[in-house]
């Protein structure tokens, strides 16, 4: 019986999401035209190939900041836990991940890939 209402919500779920695409597509305006199709940049008209090449210095500055970020979410839980754990361990194991990830810093610096030119 736990799983009933488990159940119960998932079928009525899936009943309102079914129901919404079709009501969405029975009652959506569709009359494409050429005009309509083209490609929409900033009030003018388009010029030259949609799909340019980004520089790779974007894509390295977004895994900079992943990386750091998901430091900052395995270090908080850490560091408002910290004064409950007790002993010399939870110390050391928060050192040692701080260090792998300024050794990755300290990588990235060193090879110029936070230099922005």
């Amino acid at each position: 019986m736990e799983y009933g209402v488990l159940f119960t919500f998932l079928v009525v779920a899936v009943v309102f999401t079914a129901a919404g695409i079709i009501v969405n597509y029975l009652l959506m305006p569709s009359k494409p035209n050429k005009e309509k199709n083209t490609i929409y940049e900033c009030g003018l008209d388009p010029e030259g190939n949609a799909r340019i090449r980004y520089n790779l210095r974007f894509y390295v500055f977004a895994l900079m900041y992943v990386i750091f970020a998901v430091e900052a979410v395995f270090l908080i839980p850490w560091a408002i836990i910290y004064k409950k754990i007790t002993g010399w361990f939870p110390l050391i194991e928060g050192l040692i991940f701080i260090f792998i990830l300024i050794l990755g810093l300290l990588y990235a610096w060193e090879k110029g890939d936070l230099k922005w030119v």
